[in-house]
């Protein structure tokens, strides 16, 4: 999945994205993650996380940031 062609041009995109993609993950927990870590450095979340705990991991890490 993640290393299909137009998840890898969404993360070419850079940061100008992850707003994007943190308020996809708010209204459907999805398998964004790899390409948030990618593009931030960074990684909110726990190896024990569901995606739907993943997912609000990052949307956390997202208003803390203000992304959202």
């Amino acid at each position: 999945l993640v290393m299909h062609p137009k998840y890898q041009s969404i993360v070419g995109l850079g940061p100008s994205v992850v707003p994007l993609l943190l308020r996809e993950l708010r209204h459907d927990p999805d398998h964004w993650f790899w390409a948030l870590q990618a593009i931030t450095g960074e990684d909110p979340t726990h190896p024990d996380d569901t995606v739907t705990q993943a997912a609000q991991a990052w949307v956390k890490w997202g208003q803390e940031r203000h992304y959202l």
